[in-house]
């Protein structure tokens, strides 16, 4: 016996084909698109892991300091750098200046950084500071020379400790996030131009060999000199910072 239809649910199961085919079509021309842009991305994006690694300049010029000399820390450049680079300076009053410059792509802190220059430091002797506009720094000092480390960021302020650095990396961007499905970047910036500048004590000590507080203001004048050294390098490299 035949079942009679009514014309409500006749109509009722036409709505839901037509719904269905519509469904169809437009799965059907996102998965097509979404080919079209992936193929498209493959023949004329380079993949971002296979661009040419970034490598440091010979010179860079640092406020009231004379550039003498760099060479590459092969060291660090063992050590998983992506690179990395020693820069030699002198003042009118022959002071002499050395920056560390080491591009790494990896969570940064010290002092694990610090390792990778052969660095050690007594945990007594480290302070960390914060500098407006610029961010933290650590001062320490290690066999007769002052030191000051930080980690450049691609964006945000520099970073001393592992979750400085992360809470950096994590303020992810709408642009980053639209370059990581582009397949452009990765997800998350791990990103570090981690800077460690350092100045002579030898003649502070020489100089004081007994007085504490003519040692305190020496120092301080040698950690004021570091500060102004760092901020001028902060500011050349966030203005500059590497793209690969």
């Amino acid at each position: 016996m035949s079942q009679i239809i009514s014309p409500q649910k006749y109509k009722d199961k036409k709505l839901r084909v037509k719904i269905f085919k519509s469904f169809k079509v437009f799965y059907l021309i996102a998965i097509f698109t979404s080919t079209c842009v992936a193929i498209s991305i493959s023949i004329f994006t380079p993949n971002f892991k296979n661009r040419p690694k970034f490598q440091f300049p010979e010179q860079v010029s640092l406020t009231n300091w004379q550039f003498q000399s760099s060479n590459n820390l092969d060291n660090a450049l063992k050590n998983n750098a992506i690179a990395a680079r020693k820069y030699f300076y002198i003042s009118p009053t022959k002071d002499t200046l050395q920056i560390d410059a080491v591009y790494i792509d990896g969570i940064v802190s010290i002092p694990k950084s610090l390792e990778i220059l052969g660095l050690k430091y007594s945990s007594n002797s480290l302070k960390i500071y914060y500098l407006k506009s610029v961010g933290y720094y650590a001062l320490f000092v290690d066999q007769e020379r002052a030191y000051l480390s930080s980690c450049i960021n691609p964006y945000g302020d520099t970073t001393v400790t592992e979750d400085q650095f992360i809470n950096n990396r994590d303020n992810t961007t709408s642009n980053r996030i639209g370059s990581y499905l582009l397949g452009v970047t990765n997800l998350r910036d791990n990103r570090c131009l981690f800077t460690t500048i350092s100045i002579s004590l030898k003649s502070i000590l020489l100089e004081n060999p007994k007085s504490v507080n003519q040692r305190t203001n020496s120092l301080t004048k040698t950690h004021q000199k570091l500060e102004s050294a760092w901020t001028n390098w902060h500011q050349n490299w966030q203005d500059d910072f590497p793209k690969s």
